[in-house]
């Protein structure tokens, strides 16, 4: 099979990068509603980059669910809706400004072995809010696997 480099069609793909970890204003670019799962996809744009903040109002996990009931309302109020007790268009956060808080999440093993770390949306606050900076990451632990803890850091001149 051959392949043409001037058969490229690039025009669906974003040259903007992901949002990292810090404070972001941010606008709803896109809403997405998933009817089989009960999820709720926020869809952000901002000076930095993209990001995505997918809730999920209807999982049988309930502490995510929590998590993401209280982030819609947080988006509701810092938005400025009408009744954030009572949400009732998903249309209404399209073209919405707000202040994230992006602070790093629990680190994970790629397929290559090497170590990533998740980005958790902690706070959405309207866009003019004065928001602290998220606290720093914490250095990562050591792999088990391939070093050893400090208590088994062996010095050759043991004092017999």
């Amino acid at each position: 099979m051959s392949f043409a480099f001037s058969d490229l069609d690039l025009s669906n793909v974003s040259q903007s990068s992901r949002l990292g970890v810090g404070v972001h204003k941010v606008e709803i670019t896109d809403v997405n509603w998933d009817a089989q799962t009960g999820a709720l996809s926020l869809d952000m744009s901002g000076s930095g980059g993209t990001l995505t903040d997918t809730l999920r109002l209807y999982s049988d996990n309930e502490v995510g669910k929590r998590i993401s009931e209280q982030r819609l309302k947080q988006y509701l109020v810092a938005t400025d809706h009408h009744n954030p007790d009572r949400p009732d268009d998903i249309g209404w956060f399209k073209g919405k400004r707000v202040t994230i808080r992006v602070e790093p999440g629990k680190s994970f093993r790629r397929d290559d072995g090497s170590t990533g770390q998740y980005k958790n949306i902690t706070g959405v606050f309207a866009p003019d809010a004065d928001v602290p900076a998220p606290a720093p990451a914490p250095a990562p632990a050591s792999d088990p696997f391939t070093s050893a803890p400090s208590s088994q850091n062996f010095d050759d001149a043991i004092p017999f």
